[in-house]
């Protein structure tokens, strides 16, 4: 079985379309445009994560801007998931995020995966606000 955090054939039309981040040392990293790379391969090409270490997966919080959907994602950790830290974190990180991807206050956020169903297996998922309306929460 094919790892759900590498890239296949099937995932580079998608990974090429959108843009992803992550939170690390309290500031936005976003990766290169046009890039095929999952995550995991964004934070190996950095020397973020290991094959022997996988805690910065796990730990930080990372997600994608879509244009096609005009919405943020944002999760942690090999099973694409939230808690009420992270969501606590997309909401003091809303602002940031729209300057950091030169984002509109319209763009939706969620917690969890862009799709519920990866590969197989269904991943929860949850609609958090706008930009706009999280800003203003803040």
């Amino acid at each position: 079985m094919t790892d759900p955090l590498r890239t296949g054939p099937e995932d580079v039309e998608f990974h090429r379309s959108r843009r992803m981040f992550c939170l690390k040392d309290g500031e936005i990293k976003v990766a290169p445009r046009d890039t095929a790379m999952s995550h995991l391969e964004w934070f190996e090409a950095e020397r973020w994560v290991t094959p022997d270490d996988q805690h910065f997966m796990e730990a930080t919080v990372r997600g994608m801007f879509i244009p096609d959907k005009n919405a943020i994602f944002l999760y942690r950790g090999r099973g694409f998931f939230f808690d009420d830290d992270l969501i606590a974190e997309a909401n003091r990180r809303a602002r940031q995020l729209q300057t950091a991807l030169m984002l509109d206050a319209h763009v939706m956020v969620y917690a969890g995966p862009a799709d519920t169903g990866i590969r197989g297996r269904r991943y929860e998922q949850k609609l958090l606000g706008t930009i706009e309306s999280l800003t203003r929460k803040g």
